[in-house]
């Protein structure tokens, strides 16, 4: 790439072409005359910095990081950036090159150190003085996957200079270039180096015929810039000016010395269908066997226990909507933005919002919310608490569960049994309680009652609730409300009669007295995962109504 192509165009091309060797020997000429006065410390980029950014961090790199990212060059995987921003700025960068010419001879892509300072270091020798190495780093936020846009992105390039003597010939040229929010391509903006040989037009060159000491950060070959606007990507291109003819062994050196970033808190999940791998087909809202094996509710530790266990398998579900609030009232909620990562599983959400936006707020719940008629029931809580701090950016894993009616953790099963109303009645008798009879007069039967009844009879009630979930139903109240004469159809009257209820399942208060009509009613009650209990009550009905 020839240094007229940078300059075509303007109006002193000529001029400049006509004495531009004869200024660069000048210049040379002073330079090396100076160049025992001059420091060969590396100078602070002017463009490091993130003043004027509200709330934002600043980054840059740590000797470690250079090394990781050598380490990985061409492997298409990102490098997890330490940084010395106390993780407030989750960047990866994955790290390749080009190469335009087959030819290039590949002489060195390392990390180097001087006075404690790294760098990254290419050589090369190109065949011609056209040929360019790229060198790209791709940055994308290391907890969402997703491009990441860092603001005010300043590197340095150290080394770049010219030769052309004792079979050495080169002219160092660097241009860097970022991809914008826009997929725009900009140039880096050159920095003020004091001290420095660096010019710049499209890209960093030397003025002098000074050739710099090797792998050395002296200021008189550095040239730095600065991007005007956020990039997620930045390409350094090495290559010659084309002021000489031929090319030979050269190599420069870079450094990444600053990227700001307003911290994000990262707020993730799933909303799945909690079925533990019970299809659709398979869900029955009536099927209370969970001991059977050939049951579907048999043996199924992931079914309704509140976690998402993609294995079981569990998938997420579509029609959700996520929230940031407020734990002390959920209705107030914060603006978020999503986040749509590429190739993300059906149910996932992230949220993220701006550190700045949170201010003082640290009482903060995920709300998750619904409209429609599919999977209504919960196997979680609505809301949850995220345990937030201010320095935690990343808050995973916050699923919320939901099933179909078919597969509710609820099952009741209402039996019956004729009797003719003793003082006493042992309900648990297993003589009474024979697993698939079919005629309530001999025990518990869920069969209709063949016949008439005859006035006076009672009717025994067993309803067995079932709790097929793998979690605690807690605040479980049973209530069956007794028929009465001219209410919903019925044609007589039921009362409650002995024996007592059990003190254990009831309160007396709350339920009606031996001879009385009403509701029956449990204590509140916790029904244990994957656990049955019984609940007994006898009744007895009066005269059949007439026709009036």
């Amino acid at each position: 790439m020839y240094i007229d192509k940078y300059f075509a165009g303007s109006k002193s091309i000529d001029l400049f072409q006509k004495y531009k060797f004869i200024l660069l020997t000048l210049v040379g000429f002073i330079a090396s005359f100076l160049i025992s006065h001059s420091s060969y410390a590396l100078a602070t980029n002017p463009g490091a910095t993130c003043q004027g950014i509200t709330g934002a961090s600043q980054g840059s790199f740590i000797n470690t990081d250079y090394n990781n990212l050598v380490s990985a060059v061409n492997t298409n995987n990102y490098v997890t950036i330490g940084g010395n921003a106390a993780g407030s700025i989750p960047l990866q960068i994955k790290i390749s090159t080009t190469e335009s010419s087959s030819n290039t001879t590949l002489s060195n892509f390392g990390v180097i150190e001087s006075e404690g300072v790294r760098a990254i270091n290419v050589r090369r020798t190109f065949p011609n003085t056209t040929a360019f190495t790229d060198i790209n780093l791709d940055f994308r936020n290391s907890i969402t996957s997703q491009p990441i846009f860092l603001t005010n992105v300043a590197l340095s390039a150290f080394d770049i200079d010219y030769a052309n003597s004792n079979g050495n010939t080169f002219d160092d040229y660097i241009k860097i270039t970022g991809v914008t929010q826009t997929g725009s391509i900009i140039e880096g903006a050159p920095q003020s180096i004091a001290g420095s040989n660096i010019a710049y037009f499209q890209g960093l060159y030397t003025t002098s015929t000074f050739n710099c000491p090797a792998k050395n950060f002296g200021t008189e070959c550095q040239g730095s810039i600065q991007f005007s606007q956020p990039v997620t990507s930045v390409n350094i291109r090495y290559t010659n000016t084309g002021r000489l003819s031929t090319t030979t062994n050269q190599e420069v050196d870079f450094r990444v010395d600053n990227y700001c970033y307003v911290p994000q808190y990262v707020f993730s999940g799933t909303v799945f269908d909690d079925n533990g791998g019970i299809t659709a087909a398979q869900a029955s809202a009536t099927n209370a066997d969970i001991t059977t094996a050939s049951s579907a509710y048999a043996n199924r530790p992931n079914y309704f226990n509140g976690r998402y266990d993609p294995t079981a398998p569990e998938t997420g579900i579509t029609g959700s909507t996520v929230q940031l609030a407020n734990c002390s009232n959920t209705s107030t909620t914060y603006p978020t933005q999503s986040v749509i990562r590429n190739g993300a599983p059906v149910g996932e959400y992230q949220i993220s919002i701006p550190k700045t936006t949170l201010a003082n707020n640290t009482n903060l719940c995920l709300v998750e919310s619904r409209t429609g008629n599919t999977y209504p029931i919960r196997t979680s809580n609505e809301s949850r608490t995220v345990g937030f701090a201010a320095t935690t950016y990343n808050y995973p894993n916050n699923d919320f569960g939901r099933v179909i009616p078919a597969n509710a953790a609820l099952v009741l099963r209402k039996a019956q049994y004729v009797n003719n109303c003793p003082a006493t009645l042992n309900y648990s008798d297993s003589t009474l309680n024979v697993s698939g009879n079919t005629d309530p007069r001999t025990g518990f039967s869920e069969g209709g009652i063949n016949g008439n009844l005859i006035p006076g009879q009672c009717i025994a009630y067993r309803i067995t609730a079932t709790n097929r979930a793998n979690i605690d139903i807690n605040n479980f109240v049973m209530k069956d409300v007794l028929q009465k004469q001219g209410v919903d159809g019925a044609t007589v009257t039921s009362v409650l009669a002995n024996p007592a209820l059990s003190t254990t399942d009831y309160t007396t208060s709350e339920n009606p007295a031996i001879g009385g009509n009403g509701e029956v009613k449990t204590k509140s009650l916790t029904l244990t995962a994957r656990a049955k209990r019984d609940f007994y009550f006898n009744t007895k009905y009066g005269t059949i109504a007439s026709n009036q």
